[in-house]
């Protein structure tokens, strides 16, 4: 989901801003248009431009469907082969020759592929231009967001080098540098001075938490419960006894205390009270144990320690100086003032590739996932296109569509679970790219093994097969082997 402010929304979902948009309604049925129109659900999709998209509304979808039907679309091929043809018109003119440099960075060779320049082809694609200004201007209000949440995390412990570190926090948060670190590299610098002290004062605490929250009291705790003879439960809470002594957990002086009349009472054991307490203590650790969170702000405040990306005028000026639509919309005011004789005519090239990464931002927003043309240039690809989506707490999943000059189309949909679990289907168009396919399954499995993933099942159809194309949902996950269906 691309995360934009009001006004890159706006820009993105009105026909006068988003060429693929504009082009869409222009071509939309009567009836299409008519249900686009009715006042309760054309209601639910301008409020959706100002709130975070959870779910998709009848008019998303509509739209959506729209955009994915419309021929206008699926006739403008290749955005890399457009973009290879505009490089080729602005060299014979001597004025725009020096914009092919920086274009011709958008035309990697696919042979040249890794994980590091697939990042950087998508993140710089342009389908992410508003989302990097919102960003951008979004860059303080997240960096006192996250000062902010160490307060509540940090009372639970009292200790002096806590307070200190507290101290420094509040310092920061009341400093005017903060609000100005945005506007000038001096108060960018002090803010970035303040926060690697605060990281490094967090991170010593993370390696001094509370004995009630460490490894060895979580280990007890677990033991209790398997323990069935008495001296194995008295030494258990003796471990337990010792190791909270030395605690200024709020939790610990009423644990200390159950302990105490546990070993008294130890033997005649009351398996209810001996339950009672592994509970108590259980809760005790979940309810006071921050470490996690501290950890994943700690991480989250190292993205803000940069002085340079704190600017925002420097923070722009670098990250868009690499985007494609940041340079063809200045490509284009550029050829709407020349002079040249081809300028029209490279006017209609630029038009035509900043109408596809439109059409990619809206499917992004309509499918409420992030929707890409295929970032890499292939002698073998007519067009292709992906999209990722996460759903639930750690699901993956990335649809790809390929249009090969010589086998046709070719739908993959992959899911990823469990941090490493892939499973992947593949629809294709003719029978010998699906033979090709199933010849080189060990290669491509062996493949994946070295990249950390184990391919839990792979599905393999083409178009004359009774089994319907359906993007990836997740639902055929297996606990067997690694299955392979043709």
């Amino acid at each position: 989901m691309i995360n934009l402010n009001t006004q890159a929304r706006l820009n993105i979902l009105l026909p006068s801003m988003n060429k693929a948009l504009g082009e869409a309604i222009e071509n939309a049925t009567p009836e299409q248009l008519e249900t686009l129109k009715e006042g309760k659900d054309i209601k639910s999709f301008l409020n959706s431009l100002f709130n975070d998209k959870l779910t998709s509304t009848k008019s998303d979808t509509l739209l959506l469907d729209i955009l994915k039907n419309n021929s206008a679309f699926k006739t403008m091929g290749s955005l890399t082969d457009n973009l290879a043809s505009l490089i080729q018109e602005l060299k014979t003119s001597p004025d725009f020759a020096p914009k092919t440099t920086v274009l011709e960075k958008f035309l990697k060779n696919i042979a040249l592929i890794d994980p590091q320049s697939l990042q950087h082809q998508i993140n710089n694609s342009g389908v992410f231009m508003e989302s990097k200004l919102a960003h951008a201007i979004q860059k303080i209000p997240d960096l006192t967001q996250t000062l902010e949440q160490l307060h509540p995390l940090l009372s639970k412990n009292s200790t002096q080098s806590v307070k200190a570190l507290q101290e420094k926090i509040s310092t920061l948060l009341n400093s005017p540098h903060l609000p100005n670190a945005s506007l000038n590299s001096q108060s960018a610098l002090s803010v970035s001075n303040a926060l690697k002290e605060i990281q490094s004062s967090l991170t010593a605490l993370l390696t001094k938490t509370d004995p009630l929250y460490s490894k060895e009291v979580l280990e007890l705790s677990q033991k209790l419960n398997q323990f069935t003879l008495v001296h194995e439960i008295k030494t258990s809470l003796s471990q337990l006894y010792g190791a909270l002594l030395s605690s200024k957990a709020p939790q610990s002086n009423d644990l200390l205390d159950s302990i105490e009349k546990l070993l008294k009472n130890l033997d005649t054991p009351a398996a209810e009270e001996l339950k009672t307490f592994t509970q108590q203590l259980r809760h005790a650790i979940k309810e006071g144990d921050s470490s996690k969170e501290l950890s994943t702000l700690i991480t989250k405040l190292s993205t803000f320690t940069n002085p340079k990306e704190l600017v925002t005028e420097t923070f722009l000026r670098e990250s868009m100086s690499n985007d494609l639509k940041s340079n063809l919309l200045s490509l284009s005011e550029e050829l709407k003032a020349s002079g040249e004789p081809n300028a029209s005519k490279m006017l209609e090239q630029v038009d035509k590739i900043l109408t596809q990464i439109d059409y990619h931002q809206l499917t992004s927003y309509l499918g409420n996932a992030n929707s890409i043309y295929f970032p890499f240039s292939w002698e073998t690809l007519e067009g292709g296109s992906m999209a990722f989506k996460k759903t639930g707490e750690k699901k993956f999943y990335c649809e790809i569509n390929l249009k090969l000059k010589e086998y046709g189309e070719m739908n993959l949909m992959m899911g990823l679970y469990e941090n490493n679990q892939l499973e992947i289907r593949v629809h294709t168009e003719k029978e010998e790219l699906k033979t090709l396919l199933h010849e080189h399954i060990g290669a491509l499995r062996s493949a994946l093994i070295d990249a950390g993933l184990h391919l839990r099942s792979i599905r393999i159809t083409h178009s004359h097969e009774n089994i319907a194309h359906q993007p990836y949902d997740g639902d055929s996950e297996t606990n067997s082997g690694f299955e392979v269906k043709v």
